[in-house]
């Protein structure tokens, strides 16, 4: 396979792609698998992070990138900051990208960044 290169701030990078790593587990049963995919379209780099959780209520989906907004944690209820998605989008929008937040089907999220090809 060919290799996937953006070009950016690699801290910055690094820490939202470990956002949507560290959601996609926060809120996925233990032992459930959790796929991190890239692949070129077009002039563009797409990485995904899939869950196999309970997915975003319909109600947040809108709402997940605000500031301060958050979901309870399905294992123990406790909510974050409210700050690693808009974060995301953020640094997303520094580098000329976008980041978004689905619902897949047959269940769980899939968190995507979606950057410019190097």
């Amino acid at each position: 396979a060919a290799a996937l290169a953006v070009q950016g701030d690699r801290f910055l990078l690094r820490r939202a792609l470990g956002n949507l790593l560290e959601n996609a587990i926060e809120f996925s049963a233990p032992g459930s698998r959790i796929a991190l995919r890239g692949e070129r379209v077009g002039d563009r780099v797409r990485l995904s992070v899939e869950d196999q959780g309970s997915g975003v209520p319909d109600y947040a989906l809108a709402r997940v990138f605000e500031r301060f907004y958050s979901l309870p944690r399905p294992h123990g209820g406790q909510r974050s900051s409210g700050l690693g998605l808009p974060f995301v989008r953020e640094v997303a929008r520094l580098h000329g990208g976008e980041a978004a937040l689905a619902n897949r089907d047959g269940g769980g999220a899939i968190a995507t960044l979606l950057l410019p090809v190097a």
